[in-house]
């Protein structure tokens, strides 16, 4: 070969190769210098026959038929190469116990996408030099959670579609993200996680992660914790429609902000695309958006329903909060409270409750500051117009005799509501 020395980068994408040149993986080891291979979309028939390589590569491919066992394939490249795309190779059937790859110690990005075999039964090995790894779109549904333990340095992870949902269930004691200490990016997006990780899980990156991606999947809810981690300054956990992320509850912004002061430059978190709920419980949630330091993906304006089923958004619903602490000022939430306690009373819900053996309707909590508009709008509204049944502790609501915050106490458990 009259150029072996000068070929840097060989691109044999989209080729039909038949069955004597599938030996084409022999030939790499010639270009000394060779950095980048593209073998993406070849036929599958050049895959098929690759079961075994010895150490110095002259050996010719192992054609054996084997039955009943997986085979463990040994492949020797370039120690001077530096990236390989193998992307999109769909041989048939395959079922192996591991794959070797030997002589990449420069080798630093593979992508693998679609280039899958029918489990993830088995172990790569030989990519201790790794930093960016592509294996989205395995059938992971049956996974060896030893499969990647030997990139050690890895520090980018795609893997995409790959039913890690089904995989990672029996990984019992998080052994597939064990050790992998320098992982700065997980793209785990669509793979129809719908439970919470274990703790364990992410155990080996929680001083290295930067960035995770969820997006896709069926959460209902932050499905981590995130005040774990030291380093995390990106997370996207958008469109999970199946299910839906209502809202972001109290526990989880605080925790993003904490991760905001610990990134010292900025947090990003992406929420485009989850079918979120503008309701009472979530009015904090709507607040926060609009306040917070955090970069949010539209500005914090999403899409969110109603508590009367209608679609709004929650810049519209923001804005509404706004008006309101501008015409009652501190008292504000103690008037927003009221609105959604009226909007609750009316929801059928809310009238199915009262047929329960609750005493109480409501409990009104005030200052004493209140005490003229709690007694006056508030309980003739309430009690007289919605002939609804509120504890008042000015009133002689609790029962004579006793001390008056125990008989408080034992009195608010007897309330189908807190206002």
């Amino acid at each position: 070969m009259k150029y072996k020395h000068c070929l840097e980068s060989l691109n044999l994408n989209h080729n039909d190769f038949d069955y004597h040149q599938d030996f084409f993986v022999l030939y790499f080891n010639f270009f000394i210098n060779i950095k980048r291979i593209d073998i993406s979309e070849i036929s599958s028939r050049s895959i098929e026959n690759i079961r075994e390589q010895n150490t110095n590569g002259t050996r010719t491919l192992d054609h054996r038929v084997i039955f009943n066992t997986r085979p463990d394939w040994s492949i020797r490249l370039p120690s001077s190469l530096e990236f390989v795309n193998a992307s999109f190779i769909i041989g048939r059937n395959n079922l192996i116990n591991s794959i070797t790859f030997k002589g990449i110690t420069g080798l630093k990005i593979i992508d693998f996408t679609y280039t899958s075999f029918d489990d993830c039964n088995y172990t790569i090995k030989g990519l201790q030099n790794v930093l960016i790894l592509n294996v989205s779109h395995f059938k992971c549904g049956i996974l060896n959670p030893y499969l990647l333990q030997s990139a050690v340095n890895l520090e980018q992870l795609i893997m995409q579609s790959s039913s890690l949902s089904i995989g990672l269930k029996d990984d019992h004691h998080s052994k597939f993200l064990h050790g992998l200490k320098r992982l700065q990016y997980i793209d785990f997006s669509r793979n129809a996680f719908e439970d919470q990780f274990r703790i364990s899980t992410f155990k080996s990156q929680l001083d290295s992660v930067q960035s995770l991606i969820l997006e896709g999947n069926l959460f209902t809810s932050v499905p981590l914790n995130l005040e774990d981690f030291n380093r995390l300054s990106f997370l996207n956990i958008r469109n999970n429609k199946n299910n839906k992320i209502a809202y972001l509850t109290t526990k989880e912004i605080d925790a993003i902000e904490v991760l905001f002061r610990k990134s010292n430059i900025t947090m990003t978190v992406l929420l485009e695309g989850n079918p979120l709920v503008c309701t009472c419980a979530s009015l904090d949630f709507v607040e926060w958006l609009f306040t917070t330091k955090v970069k949010l993906d539209s500005n914090g304006s999403y899409s969110c329903v109603g508590n009367d089923g209608n679609i709004t958004t929650t810049n519209a619903v923001y804005n509404h909060l706004r008006i309101m602490r501008i015409r009652f000022g501190y008292r504000y939430k103690l008037h927003l409270q009221y609105f959604c306690l009226f909007i609750g009373m009316a929801n059928p819900l809310f009238r199915k409750s009262k047929e329960e053996t609750l005493e109480y309707d409501a409990y009104v909590a005030y200052c004493d500051g209140d005490y003229k508009w709690v007694y006056g709008p508030l309980r003739i509204f309430l009690e007289e117009r919605r002939n609804y049944k509120l504890l008042l502790r000015d009133r002689g609501d609790v029962i004579a005799g006793e001390h008056r915050l125990f008989a408080l106490n034992n009195s608010i458990s007897k309330c189908k509501k807190s206002l």
